[in-house]
């Protein structure tokens, strides 16, 4: 297998894009059998000032952050702290009651029926509780969005009154935030910290990410990859605050689906442990059973939103089969963020890849850049 020419065929492809204005700049990494075999570092990490991009770029991950939220709420199950299946309500009471949109007329909610399940753990991770996703959170967003004049605490439980997309457990649709939200409360609550601590102290600081928050310190902030539009030809510098991990959120929100800002060194650490069944230079972060489980369709291949190409594991999508739009080997699993972050994990191979570019549409899950250089990987893997 030559990584070398793989390499160059990566180079290549992203040289084309950061031509044509497509990206502004890429850090991008194949590691196997615990070794990196390939680097890509290509770009600018400031357009404006034509500042190289480096090793120590830090990217808006979006929702490359719900991973992490799924190993931390994996943490607490495999202690028993936490089960899957439990109500919501368990934890937070005013979740009992939920309505499901039964009628949408002219973008309102105009009928709806009293929810026959109730939300779980599972179905906040696997995107099937109906909770923030599709028409009803366009209708709902501007009511229940974070906002600066609200505590997290407010927020969340204010989801209560969302209405939901469908019946909880009956259908699959991405929940952009609203659903991992919910599930980081939880995990306060069992914990007794703060998510952001919580997440300092069992997985960045045992994991040696030290770039990784939801608050960038200056030094770190002077080191962020520049927010752009890629948009006829050229990148349209945008306006968001260095503090803020994500669009329109409040600066330093916690949120378990997007907001965190990250590395290449540093989520290769995450990456790497899980592909060594949740174990990082000897220290044990997640079981294997654990990992297993993340890593396990668990939803129906008949369910409404799923796919013959992906399921949906604990917090990451799984693939199920391979094809034209899916070159991974069914059984590799991972996730994606929306301004144009990837990664995937292949247990089989022992080996995991993670694209990094940062661009307002850079595009989630299936992006043209991302796509191309899952591609690109599994071309050289199969020479």
């Amino acid at each position: 297998m030559n990584w070398n020419q793989a390499e160059e065929t990566v180079k290549r492809h992203v040289k084309e894009r950061l031509d044509r204005k497509l990206l502004a700049g890429v850090c991008a990494g194949v590691w196997k059998d615990g070794e990196r075999v390939l680097r890509v570092c290509m770009g600018e990490q400031i357009p404006q000032e034509h500042a190289p991009m480096t090793e120590n770029t830090l990217f808006r991950m979006a929702s490359m952050t719900k991973p992490i939220t799924g190993t931390a709420a994996m943490q607490l199950w495999e202690r028993g702290l936490l089960s899957l299946d439990d109500p919501v309500s368990k934890w937070l009471p005013e979740f009992l009651n939920m309505q499901v949109a039964a009628e949408i007329r002219d973008g309102k909610i105009t009928k709806t029926v009293p929810a026959e399940r109730q939300i779980t753990p599972r179905m906040l991770l696997t995107h099937s509780a109906g909770l923030g996703c599709g028409a009803t959170y366009e209708i709902q967003a501007d009511m229940l969005n974070p906002s600066e004049n609200k505590s997290r605490e407010e927020i969340i439980s204010g989801y209560s009154r969302y209405i939901l997309e469908f019946e909880p457990g009956e259908r699959q649709s991405y929940s952009a935030f609203y659903s991992l939200d919910v599930l980081t409360r939880i995990i306060e609550m069992i914990s007794d910290m703060n998510y952001h601590d919580y997440l300092k102290k069992y997985i960045f600081e045992p994991l040696e990410m030290e770039d990784t928050t939801y608050l960038p310190n200056g030094e770190q902030q002077a080191r962020e990859m520049a927010f752009a539009e890629a948009r006829d030809g050229a990148l349209i510098p945008e306006k968001i605050s260095k503090k803020s991990g994500f669009s329109g959120f409040p600066v330093g929100y916690v949120s378990g689906g997007a907001g965190l800002f990250s590395t290449l060194s540093d989520y290769s650490h995450f990456a790497q442990m899980l592909t060594d069944s949740g174990s990082w230079h000897g220290r044990q972060i997640l079981t294997k059973t654990s990992v297993d489980l993340m890593g396990t369709p668990q939803l129906s291949p008949a369910m409404e939103g799923i796919s013959d190409y992906f399921n949906w594991g604990l917090s990451v999508r799984v693939c199920s089969r391979q094809g034209a739009e899916q070159p991974l080997n069914p059984g590799s699993f991972g996730w994606s963020g929306a301004y144009g972050t990837h990664f995937w994990i292949d247990r089989s191979e022992r080996l995991f890849a993670i694209f990094l570019s940062n661009l307002v549409n850079g595009g989630g899950s299936g992006a043209e850049a991302s796509l191309e250089f899952e591609r690109d990987v599994m071309e050289h893997l199969g020479v």
